[in-house]
């Protein structure tokens, strides 16, 4: 049985300072952020009322628009239910 709430992450490259990057955690729909090493420099978890493919992309769009992004990646699931 498939759950109903999609989930979704997004990993981003930024320029932005720690402190503006940080300030990104209080906007609308970000459920936790944090900061990463490696390929990425920031995770995104969205809340369940932004994750679905849709609104996820639409904050993507917000964050390229206001440059806080020079590179993306999303990822979308949906829980499966254990038996």
């Amino acid at each position: 049985m498939m759950m109903n709430n999609w989930n979704s992450v997004i990993f981003m490259k930024s320029d932005k300072s720690w402190s503006d990057i940080c300030s990104m955690s209080k906007w609308d729909g970000v459920e936790d952020m944090w900061s990463t090493t490696g390929e990425w420099d920031w995770c995104i978890k969205l809340d369940s009322k932004s994750s679905t493919p849709e609104k996820a992309e639409e904050f993507v769009n917000k964050m390229r628009q206001g440059h806080w992004a020079s590179q993306t990646q999303t990822c979308w699931w949906k829980q499966v239910e254990a038996k």
